[in-house]
């Protein structure tokens, strides 16, 4: 909002400098973001926040000095002699979307340019003079924020106004010769037969005011600010007046204004001047907020006198009444934004003046912050991962439906019950996303045709299942991939990732101090998107809690991937907390030396080495501390459908060194018991 330092002076005979001004009104919460001379006239350029419309004019900004600096507002009033003939005939139809509609007629104007005063205080003000009647109604906007706008009667057929919306109108040229595709909800303001305005926003070519107008309806109105706004968006047009409408203006000053108006022009193009059409059906009705007296002082922390507080509210023009320890405050009606009693709190903060509340330190009382389970468990989700050298990727919660066809994802899974986004910007963020896989993918393709190649992901989020309740259910899930470069490495590492990828999880599940894991290849249990010999489940307690395994090379090619790419999910990791222990035990380290022996042994292809793993742990010992699988081979010698499993035991007694003989004895027992369970051969 541009204001001239002088015709804030002819409302206010303040004393201060064009910079005292500034840092008063800055102080006072309306920040002067610069200042430029025109002429030899300070124009302060002031941020006028959303909730004060009633500051987007000369007269607002120079109440708002009257209040600060405690001097009186002089506003003259306007006297209007002559009044010719019946007011112009005015219908709305619409009432909720205009709530006043005020006009008069001027027969007998003369069109010709502004004088001199006129028209350069418009150009200090950044507005370019037109002609008389057009400038007088921009200088009524900006000296009293209402806007105005000024027919050619002579075009309006049937001399008369009426107000309602487009129907089945589907176009309207505007003042700036441009042709405005329209809604049937939009408001426009008509004549007899055809549409002359956008209502709020901008008049028609079909009646601009011309050098050859010599009649004027001149019209203020009040429209609903819920109806600018989206017709201002819908025909791609902001102009002065719907910045204005848009916020609120004030509904009591449409007449005041409509008059200042007609004065101006009857002074400066002649005239003869009708009578007032004023429709204003529901008159507005003050709201009146209570406030507690002790609350003021309580919640600024200091003591203010009740004098003083009325003082400060009686020159913002809002109204008291004591009724016991409470203060009854009427706004009046250009403040729409005080509603609460802490909207006059900090009006009285604000005139008392921020820089006499002094600075003190609050009296907090230190407690420690209460443990929160699952963002603990997040946290060390995500620096695991960190740890097993995958980095952390952050995807918005929406994806395109049509990638759970690409996935094959059933039509019965409960993933295709999809949350649909009402408003999309695009296709390809129709949904709240069910699976945090293809989010993942889009990564693995962007930085592939980048000329990236390793690639390790995860992401920890939020998916969006539908649920009983009104909101959906909103389970947090993790997922990884990883894409190995496999071209000509020093260190020969020719796996593809996937126990890479398992060693991760494993990881992962011993960072959380969970041990009752297993990896079981169950078909049943195969994603879709996985290759069916490539992938297996993960179970906590029997519970399955995730997936691990390669993604089909048919699913890559319709996401267009080239490569050969592992991933894991687990589904819902709170389901986690259920089978981890915070309760932490200490042991001392072991006094005594370990003992270590390997055993090889030849299996049908069908028995996995967790299942043999089993075997080993079950023997009823105090001494195995641990068994570790080191090789897996197929091949010559072994026979087509066999494999070797090796293992290395490790023995330890907690109380002595073991003897060769007491390790042997026991090593013998597990090779038996290998031989009868597993029908397992030795291999030497």
């Amino acid at each position: 909002m541009k204001a001239s330092f002088n015709w804030l002076k002819e409302f206010v005979d303040f004393k201060l400098s064009p910079e005292e001004l500034a840092h008063a009104l800055t102080m006072s919460g309306f920040e002067v973001e610069g200042m430029e001379e025109i002429e030899g006239d300070a124009i302060l350029d002031i941020n006028v926040t959303p909730n004060r419309p009633d500051c987007l004019s000369i007269i607002g900004i120079a109440r708002e000095i009257s209040a600060i600096l405690g001097i009186p507002l002089n506003i003259k009033p306007v006297e209007i002699r002559e009044q010719e003939g019946r007011g112009p005939e005015v219908e709305v139809k619409d009432p909720h979307l205009c709530q006043r509609y005020a006009s008069r007629l001027i027969h007998g104007v003369k069109v010709a340019p502004s004088p001199e005063w006129l028209s350069k205080r418009l150009e200090s003000h950044g507005v370019k003079a037109i002609c008389n009647v057009v400038d007088v109604t921009n200088y009524v906007l900006m000296e009293m924020g209402q806007p105005l706008h000024a027919f050619d009667l002579d075009n309006l057929a049937g001399g008369k106004i009426i107000v309602k919306t487009a129907g089945t109108e589907k176009s309207f040229r505007t003042l700036d010769n441009e042709d405005r595709n329209l809604k049937e909800d939009m408001l426009l303001i008509w004549d007899a037969e055809k549409p002359v305005a956008l209502a709020g926003i901008m008049g028609g070519l079909n009646t601009e005011v011309s050098s050859e107008t010599v009649n004027v309806l001149l019209e203020s109105a009040y429209f609903n600010p819920a109806s600018i706004r989206p017709t201002a968006k819908g025909v791609n047009l902001t102009t002065e007046s719907s910045y204005r409408f848009a916020r609120g203006v004030d509904i009591n000053n449409i007449a005041k204004a409509l008059d200042r108006a007609v004065q101006l022009i009857a002074e400066i193009a002649g005239g003869r001047i009708s009578q007032l059409t004023d429709i204003y059906p529901e008159p507005y009705v003050p709201l009146q907020v209570p406030v507690i007296f002790k609350k003021i002082n309580s919640l600024l922390g200091i003591q203010i006198e009740e004098t003083v507080v009325q003082n400060i509210l009686s020159s913002l023009d809002l109204s008291i009444k004591r009724e016991g320890d409470v203060l009854l405050v009427t706004p009046p009606s250009f403040r729409q934004d005080i509603q609460r009693d802490i909207d006059i709190i900090e009006e009285i903060a604000r005139l008392y003046g921020y820089d006499k509340i002094p600075v003190t330190l609050p009296n907090i009382k230190m407690r420690p912050a209460p443990v929160n389970k699952r963002q603990d468990l997040i946290r060390a989700i995500k620096n695991s991962m960190s740890r097993s050298g995958l980095t952390e990727v952050i995807n918005y919660s929406f994806f395109n439906p049509d990638t759970l066809d690409k996935l094959n994802v059933p039509f019965d899974d409960k993933r295709r019950n999809l949350i649909l986004v009402k408003n999309p910007l695009k296709k390809e963020e129709a949904a709240m996303r069910t699976t945090l896989l293809p989010s993942l993918l889009n990564n693995v393709r962007l930085n592939l045709n980048r000329g990236e190649k390793a690639l390790r992901f995860f992401e920890v989020s939020k998916v969006f299942l539908p649920s009983e309740d009104k909101l959906p259910y909103e389970a947090i899930q993790l997922a990884a991939i990883y894409n190995k470069d496999m071209s000509a490495s020093l260190y020969g590492d020719k796996h593809d990732g996937f126990y890479d990828l398992k060693g991760a999880i494993e990881n992962l599940l011993r960072d959380l101090i969970i041990t009752n894991y297993r990896f079981e290849q169950d078909s049943t249990s195969v994603e879709p998107y996985m290759h069916p010999g490539k992938s297996c489940s993960v179970t906590v307690g029997g519970e399955p809690i995730g997936s691990i395994g390669t993604i089909h090379p048919r699913i890559l090619e319709l996401f267009d991937i080239t490569g050969n790419l592992n991933m894991f999910e687990i589904y819902n990791v709170e389901k986690l907390l259920e089978h981890i222990s915070f309760k932490k035990t200490f042991i001392s380290l072991p006094k005594f030396p370990y003992v270590e022996r390997d055993v090889a042994i030849i299996v049908s292809k069908d028995i996995s080495a967790e299942q043999a793993q089993a075997e080993i742990l079950n023997i009823d010992s105090d001494i195995i501390e641990s068994v570790s699988l080191f090789d897996i081979y197929t091949g010559k010698p072994i026979p087509e459908n066999k494999k070797s499993l090796a293992f290395s035991i490790r023995y330890r007694m907690v109380d002595k060194t073991l003897t060769d003989e007491e390790v042997d004895s026991l090593h013998s027992v597990i090779v038996e018991r290998l031989k009868n369970t597993l029908n397992a051969e030795m291999r030497s």
